[in-house]
C-alpha cells in the first residue's frame, strides 16, 4: 500500500486493508474471470474457486499488509 493510498483509506489498519483488498479484488480478480469465462472453456469450479481465493485473499492480505505497514516508522 504505497502512501497515496494509505493517506487516502480512514479507520483502523484492519478496515484500511479491507478495502484495499475488495478494490483489488473488483480491479483484478472479476475482470479475470470475465474474460477467461468468455474466452475459455474450463469447469465451473475452476471459475467459482478464483473468485472465492480472490474474495478472500485480496482482503485478507490488505489487513495483514495494513497492520505491517502501521507499524513501520
Amino acid at each position: 500500500m504505497s502512501n497515496l493510498v494509505k493517506d487516502a483509506l480512514q479507520g483502523p489498519a484492519a478496515s484500511k486493508g479491507a478495502i484495499y483488498g475488495a478494490a483489488l479484488f473488483l480491479i483484478y480478480t472479476v475482470p479475470s474471470v470475465f474474460i477467461t469465462f468468455t474466452w475459455m472453456d474450463y469447469p465451473a469450479g475452476f471459475y467459482l474457486g478464483t473468485l472465492f481465493v480472490g474474495a478472500v485473499g485480496f482482503p485478507l492480505i490488505g489487513v495483514i499488509y495494513a497492520m505491517i505497514w502501521e507499524r513501520l516508522p
